[in-house]
């Protein structure tokens, strides 16, 4: 049984990020590198599709895809004519705007399930056609099939600003080249473990599932997988810390 994964990164591209684009973009393509080992470990299994959204309010930088739902195999990395940091932070339309796209695609694919990354530094301050309250039900709503959403924040109440979207994996970072670094880093070893994970989830579903209880036990399994996403990365910073 093959499961369909799209990543989607939601990237902040206003203009706080201006000073650490080199090292976003850097930790962004490093991302991708680890999405593509990750197709060639789990090739029999998993097909891996990308979205990168980088999101800010200036009209003449709009909020856009850098990448949408292409094959990891046939994504470039991106680079600094793509992310250009200007404008203001408007979450609520980057969220509601990517996942509606998002819905449409696979809503008739029993075995997609969706990896879902907001990096920001900055709180909503910008969006026009997406509330909180709208985001918040459609990111429960593909919560309960497995879907795994984890936010990423520097400048913030990062748990807090989490909570209030109902993500409950949440990291904070600093806002510093070495910070970066360290983000990404963690990110990418949650990324692969939780791919692990989900393999393991999954193999004793011989075939896709066709009664509700079937379904139900498969998302019952792609939930479990996506407590604590970054919980031992988390565990082991702070390990580090005490030495």
């Amino acid at each position: 049984m093959k499961t369909e994964f799209y990543n989607l990164i939601i990237l902040d591209e206003s203009g706080s990020m201006g000073g650490v684009a080199d090292s976003t973009i850097s930790g962004c393509n490093e991302t991708l590198n680890t999405i593509r080992s990750s197709q060639r470990k789990f090739n029999d299994s998993q097909t891996h599709y990308v979205s990168i959204f980088a999101f800010q309010s200036d009209s003449n930088i709009p909020s856009r895809y850098l990448v949408k739902n292409e094959p990891i195999g046939e994504v470039r990395d991106i680079n600094a004519e793509l992310y250009r940091p200007y404008g203001m932070t408007p979450l609520y339309d980057a969220l509601g705007s990517t996942l509606a796209d998002l819905k449409t695609v696979v809503k008739d694919k029993e075995l997609a399930v969706g990896n879902v990354t907001i990096i920001t530094d900055g709180m909503e301050n910008a969006s026009l056609h997406y509330s909180q309250e709208k985001v918040v039900k459609m990111i429960s709503a593909l919560k309960e099939l497995g879907w795994s959403f984890n936010f990423i924040g520097a400048d913030i109440d990062v748990e807090t600003t989490a909570r209030s979207l109902n993500i409950d994996n949440h990291m904070k970072f600093s806002k510093t080249t070495h910070g970066i670094a360290k983000m990404f880093a963690c990110e990418q070893s949650s990324r692969e473990r939780w791919y692990t994970r989900m393999a393991e989830a999954t193999q004793c579903f011989a075939a896709p599932p066709e009664t509700q209880a079937e379904k139900d036990a498969l998302y019952e399994s792609r939930r479990a997988v996506s407590t604590g996403y970054f919980e031992e990365d988390e565990a082991q910073d702070e390990k580090d810390e005490k030495k």
